[in-house]
């Protein structure tokens, strides 16, 4: 738990820096509002990543990709080819299991949390 945790923070630090470089270059300048837009980009991108590997990795698309394998694997004139095609490829959920999605969860959040701390600076002042 813990070295997740700090793995997170390190990646919510390297997120943060490249944030506030990538709203320098392309803004001119550190403002608050290139901060949140540049940081809700980001943390958005992150955020879907994050979520489309963590219902990968739970198996939800590997009832598609097998009767997609099927319906192709049927339309091969050897049944032989239909048989190591359908049983040779992995699911998805396998390809993805040695993936660890907290860390990047967790600093997409932290950095979308950061974003509306700071959304609600900019409307309060």
């Amino acid at each position: 738990m813990k070295n997740s945790f700090k793995g997170s923070l390190i990646f919510f630090c390297v997120l943060l820096g490249i944030t506030f470089i990538t709203s320098y270059f392309y803004y001119g300048a550190i403002t608050l509002l290139a901060f949140i837009n540049t940081s809700f980009t980001f943390s958005s991108i992150l955020l879907f990543l994050s979520l489309l590997t963590l219902v990968t990795k739970r198996g939800f698309f590997d009832g598609i990709t097998y009767s997609f394998r099927r319906i192709f694997a049927s339309s091969q004139p050897d049944k032989q080819l239909e048989d190591d095609i359908r049983n040779e490829m992995r699911p998805p959920s396998e390809l993805l299991q040695p993936l660890s999605t907290k860390p990047m969860l967790l600093a997409s959040l932290l950095l979308f949390l950061s974003m509306l701390v700071s959304l609600f600076v900019f409307y309060n002042s």
